[in-house]
């Protein structure tokens, strides 16, 4: 447990939390095209090791096409893969980011986020596009899985976010939307809260911007 009264450090996961994001609405893409069992590849719950290795940033974007491909068995162009494994985004919300600014006037702000470098592009291109500045500028720092070589849920993320950011576990938050990653911060000694999947992030806040 936390007291929200002595929380000066949040950490915010990314898809799900601040953007949303679709495993459904990706599923039924590749469905269409053709391929109906990619929850078995690549889910919330569950991910192929390939896919893990793309988030961790081991593995080429163009290996990674490879490999997505000879998983499904599909005769198509980059292009059209690109197109379906995007499918899962769906956008930026208004609200969450105007919490986001009033926020960081309260606390120091930060990103911890299991990503790829594919997605990345596309919603950094959406939110300049969108808002006219770099989403990033939101936050102190923003930690992206395929840039450290790490992901959600190992210990070691956990550590090294909070070994640079130079904060203190009490006074910490990290806020995710998928259990197993709360639970692997509970286990590197980072109070955690899940946001379950009935919740916004803008609920955890007062009017005054402020944890309840």
């Amino acid at each position: 447990m936390y007291d929200p009264l002595k929380i000066k450090n949040l950490i915010l996961d990314f898809g799900g939390v601040i953007y949303d994001i679709s495993h459904q609405k990706q599923q039924e893409a590749f469905a269409a095209s053709g391929y109906h069992r990619f929850d078995q590849l690549y889910s919330q719950a569950r991910q192929n090791p390939v896919f893990a290795d793309f988030e961790r940033g081991h593995i080429s974007n163009q290996d990674f096409r490879a490999a997505a491909k000879t998983f499904i068995g599909m005769d198509i162009d980059d292009r059209q893969l690109d197109a379906l494994w995007n499918s899962i985004l769906v956008g930026f919300v208004d609200e969450r980011i105007d919490l986001l600014q009033h926020l960081r006037k309260h606390y120091r702000l930060f990103l911890l986020s299991n990503t790829n470098s594919i997605h990345f592009e596309v919603y950094m291109r959406e939110f300049r596009e969108r808002f006219g500045f770099e989403f990033e500028s939101l936050f102190e720092k923003t930690f992206w899985s395929f840039q450290m070589g790490m992901r959600k849920p190992d210990a070691e993320i956990f550590e090294t976010v909070m070994e640079s950011c130079d904060i203190k576990t009490e006074q910490t938050l990290f806020i995710d939307d998928t259990a197993a990653n709360v639970e692997g911060a509970i286990s590197a000694g980072m109070p955690a809260r899940l946001l379950a999947a009935d919740e916004q992030i803008t609920e955890l806040f007062d009017a005054d911007f402020r944890l309840v």
